[in-house]
C-alpha cells in the first residue's frame, strides 16, 4: 500500500444517529458513544437535529454522505395507541432512511419496548440488537463494533475517498513521442482509500490557477488531464492504491515554461503560465463512484529545472 500523505491519521468514520432529548439522559449517551469509537479506532459523528434546510444539507447530509458506516441507535417515544408499543425516534429512521440509499453498513440497536420492524427498518433488514439498560449501551455498541472488526466486517483503517497525494519522488523524465525531447513530468498521485472498491472512470482537471505574487487567478477552461502513461482520459484506480496523472511538464531546454498533457484539440483551452514565481494549483479528480477529490499545490517555477517544484499546501 503506498505512503499516504493526507495531513492526517486514516480513520474511518462513523455516523451515529442517537436520539438527542435534552431533558434526558440521550445526549450523554451519545458522547458516550462516541468516546468509545473513538478508543476503537474510528471517527464518529454524532448527528443533531437540524432546523433548516441548509444545516440539513451542509451538515447532516453532507457527513452522511462521507461516512464509512452508520450506527443506528432507535430510543423510545411516545406510545402508540391500542398497543403496549411505544415508536421509534423519527429523526433517526429518516437519517437511516438515507443511510440506506447511499449504501453505509449499519448496525441497528432498538431499545426495547419500540415497535419491531416499523419504519424503515423493516425495509433494510437491519436485524436490529434490542437493549433495556440505557446506562450500559455505549458498553454495548463497543462490543458490537469489536466483534465486527474481529470478523472482518469492519475495519477503522480506511475511508470511502479518493485524495490527491504528493510524494517527492512523484516525477519522471521522459521524451514524448510527438516532440522528440525531453522533459520532466510533475505528477499528483490519487490515493484510492477504500478497502475494496475500485473507483470508475477518473477525470482529472485543473480547477484554479492563481499567481501567489501577483494575486492574480487566470481564465480557465474545462479540460481532462492526462493519466501517467495512460491514453484515455478516464482511468480506474483499484482499492488502496494510488494511481498518477501528469500535472504539467517541462522541456529540460525550456525550463522557464510549463506545458500541460490535456484531451483538448484547441490551444486556447491550455492553462497558461507566464512568467517566473510562485503559483496556486487546484487540481480535482471526478470518478462515478466517489466524491469529487479536490486539492491546492503550491508551484514554484524557477528558471533552474531541478529547483522548480510542486508540493501540497497545507489545509486550513
Amino acid at each position: 500500500m503506498a505512503k499516504d500523505q493526507s495531513d492526517e491519521e486514516l480513520r474511518a468514520r462513523v455516523f451515529i444517529s442517537c436520539g438527542q432529548n435534552k431533558s434526558s439522559e440521550e445526549p450523554l449517551l451519545a458522547a458516550g458513544i462516541k468516546d468509545k469509537l473513538t478508543a476503537l479506532g474510528f471517527d464518529p459523528y454524532v448527528a443533531v437535529g437540524e432546523q433548516s434546510l441548509r444545516g440539513l444539507k451542509e451538515n447532516l447530509f453532507e457527513q452522511l454522505n462521507k461516512s464509512e458506516y452508520f450506527v443506528f441507535i432507535d430510543f423510545k417515544r411516545e406510545r402508540l395507541d391500542h398497543l403496549d408499543l411505544h415508536r421509534g425516534s423519527l429523526f433517526s429512521h429518516q437519517e437511516l432512511a438515507v443511510a440506506s440509499f447511499l449504501e453505509i453498513d449499519v448496525l441497528a440497536l432498538q431499545e426495547q419496548g419500540v415497535k419491531q420492524n416499523d419504519g424503515i427498518l423493516g425495509f433494510v433488514q437491519g436485524n436490529a440488537i434490542p437493549f433495556w439498560d440505557r446506562p450500559k449501551l455505549p458498553d454495548l455498541v463497543a462490543e458490537q463494533v469489536q466483534d465486527r472488526i474481529e470478523s472482518g466486517a469492519w475495519d477503522p483503517r480506511w475511508r470511502n475517498e479518493l485524495i490527491l497525494t504528493r510524494e517527492p519522488n512523484y516525477y519522471s523524465d521522459a521524451t514524448p513521442v510527438q516532440l522528440g525531447k525531453l522533459g520532466r513530468f510533475f505528477h499528483v498521485g490519487v490515493h484510492n482509500r477504500h478497502r475494496r472498491k475500485t473507483a470508475m472512470n477518473c477525470c482529472a482537471y485543473l480547477e484554479k490557477l492563481t499567481s501567489l505574487d501577483s494575486g492574480v487567478e487566470s481564465p480557465l477552461k474545462t479540460v481532462e488531464f492526462k493519466w501517467e502513461g495512460y491514453m484515455l482520459p478516464n482511468a480506474h484506480i483499484h482499492a488502496l492504491t494510488v494511481r498518477k496523472f501528469d500535472a504539467f511538464w517541462i522541456q529540460h531546454d525550456q525550463p522557464n515554461e510549463l506545458k500541460f498533457n490535456s484531451f483538448c484539440d484547441a490551444s486556447y483551452f491550455l492553462p497558461r503560465i507566464v512568467g517566473l514565481g510562485r503559483y496556486e494549483l487546484t487540481y480535482s479528480v471526478i470518478a462515478d463512484n466517489f466524491p469529487t477529490a479536490r486539492r491546492s499545490f503550491i508551484l514554484t517555477l524557477h528558471s533552474k529545472l531541478d529547483e522548480t517544484s510542486l508540493t501540497t499546501m497545507p489545509r486550513d
